[in-house]
């Protein structure tokens, strides 16, 4: 069995993931990076874009998340975020019809979200 770290994706409303993963791929604001089992320690600024969780070599979620700080030790890595939608669990229809409800801020994240899927 494949070394794990854990993982936790958080909002201001809910944890949205916790649970021990292979690898994520964070979308930082210099550039992507790959968080493993036992990585080095660090805070990193985040920038809108899709969190990759990995298991047994491939992408198992998705998650569009809106910037944050991801707070890496080699014990897992926490990822807190304004917003974050899971997009394995939403489709483009659910999708456009919350933009047309949200406000100028939310609308921006959630048409992302839907080029996204």
């Amino acid at each position: 069995m494949a070394e794990t770290t854990m993982m936790e994706l958080v909002t201001p409303g809910c944890v949205l993931v916790s649970k021990s993963v292979e690898m994520v791929v964070i979308p930082g604001s210099e550039g992507f990076f790959g968080v493993l089992p036992r990585h080095s320690a660090l805070l990193a600024n985040l920038q809108r874009g899709v969190v990759e969780v990995y298991e047994g070599g491939k992408v198992i979620d998705r998650l569009m998340i809106d910037g944050g700080i991801a707070d890496v030790t080699p014990e897992g890595v926490t990822i807190l975020t304004e917003r974050a939608e899971d997009l394995g669990k939403v489709n483009a229809q659910e999708i456009s019809e919350r933009v047309k409800a949200a406000g100028e801020a939310e609308s921006d994240f959630l048409k992302e979200v839907e080029a996204a899927l």
